[in-house]
């Protein structure tokens, strides 16, 4: 009897945690041994070992690859916006393995589920509500992730004080001298007072000198507390020079006190011999809640497990088996908070 080595062996994972029929793979691998060296948790799930000697259809064998690390928390919004009387949800996302067990907690103190304050899972999105909002239910939040390798915490506040203005004015001024702000504030309380500064940019190819900050105290509509709580405010800053860069940021108070700060906004004063491009003057720059953008920001995952893993296919005459072997294999606990 005579044995026919296989010519060609690749390898290929899934991505999906479960194989069979109508999921896609992506190769990974040629040869006999795929080597996955300090693992983390996106690299579990079912790898496909396939193996060709010319003869007859290529033998496939499939393999599930479990990797065990300490929680890992993901926060929907780090800063949540809300008023008295209505509702909120602080959402946090739990990766680990094995699953975690998620607890809820108001400046330290654990929370109890109540009929105004409801937790519930659904996958690995957890979620507080918070219905009814009185004024003790704004403050800082954590949720608490706990397995056997490890705990994780991750921080919230939920505030009734004025969102960071975004603006949605043109980059591109229609006028040589002066230029139309305008921006939008979500606060449900009316706001109070809203503070607006500017600035000229002197630039060059080369370096940007900021001048000094013009600053505006604005006198908000005054408007009942039952209309929406989105805030459209604009004002026309003059007497600037044609053709040059400024700044503004934007700052609000209601009656929880003031927001953050906006990020700044830049705009572009038309200039007397300056046509400006159509696309230009039609983009609109906007800009985000930096206190937001905190959440829906990617968080960058420390080596939870330090491992070798070896997966060989071995293949003898006719037919083939495949063996998974882990060796030297840490796993590493991290307590996080």
């Amino acid at each position: 009897m005579s044995y026919t080595l296989p010519r060609s062996q690749s390898w290929a994972k899934y991505e999906h945690a479960v194989s069979g029929a109508g999921k896609s793979s992506a190769r990974i691998g040629d040869g006999p041994i795929l080597t996955l060296e300090k693992l983390e948790r996106q690299q579990a799930g079912v790898y496909q070992c396939t193996a060709d000697n010319g003869v007859g259809e290529p033998v496939t064998v499939d393999m599930r690859l479990d990797v065990l690390y300490p929680p890992d928390i993901q926060v929907e919004k780090s800063w949540i916006h809300s008023g008295e009387g209505f509702e909120a949800k602080l959402v946090c996302i739990v990766y680990a393995d094995p699953v975690a067990t998620v607890s809820w907690y108001q400046n330290s103190f654990p929370i109890q589920t109540t009929d105004r304050r409801i937790m519930s899972t659904r996958a690995n999105r957890h979620t507080l509500t918070i219905r009814h909002i009185q004024q003790e239910d704004f403050g800082n939040y954590s949720c608490v992730a706990d397995n056997s390798l490890g705990r994780s915490r991750k921080y919230m506040e939920l505030s009734g004080r004025p969102g960071p203005a975004e603006f949605y004015s043109p980059k591109w001024g229609r006028s040589s001298d002066s230029y139309n702000l305008t921006w939008k504030i979500d606060s449900y309380p009316p706001l109070q007072e809203v503070r607006l500064l500017y600035r000229r940019v002197l630039m060059n190819d080369t370096f940007q000198q900021p001048g000094r900050w013009h600053d505006f105290i604005l006198t908000p509509e005054h408007r009942p507390a039952s209309e929406p709580l989105t805030h459209i405010m604009s004002y026309t800053i003059k007497n600037l020079h044609p053709g040059a860069y400024y700044e503004a940021i934007v700052q609000a108070k209601n009656s929880y006190g003031w927001n953050e700060v906006s990020d700044i906004f830049q705009f572009i004063v038309a200039s007397n011999t300056m046509d400006i491009p159509p696309e230009d003057a039609e983009v609109v720059a906007s800009s985000k809640s930096r206190s937001n953008s905190a959440a829906t920001g990617s968080t960058q995952l420390p080596p939870h497990a330090h491992s070798r893993t070896l997966v060989w296919c071995a293949f003898i005459a006719i037919g083939a088996s495949c063996l998974l072997q882990r060796s030297h294999q840490r796993q590493v606990s991290l307590n996080v908070g």
